[in-house]
């Protein structure tokens, strides 16, 4: 069983972090806008896949920028 780790290369690594931020941003957003009663767009779940791609990219091998060494 692989366990989660962060990549090592920095470009990589900075794709992970900018994508979790993106992804706390955005959830932290609904949350106050649903405590205020703002209705969201009707589509508001597809500005989670900006940050998603980001994670993705930082860790699947198959779409990262710079190739972790094994």
């Amino acid at each position: 069983m692989k366990v989660f780790t962060f990549p090592k290369r920095a470009l990589n690594r900075a794709l992970v972090y900018s994508g979790l931020f993106g992804l706390v941003f955005q959830l932290t957003a609904a949350c106050y806008a649903w405590w205020h009663g703002v209705s969201l767009q009707a589509g508001w779940i597809l500005t989670l896949v900006a940050p998603l791609l980001c994670i993705a990219s930082g860790t699947l091998s198959a779409l990262q920028l710079q190739k972790e060494p094994d």
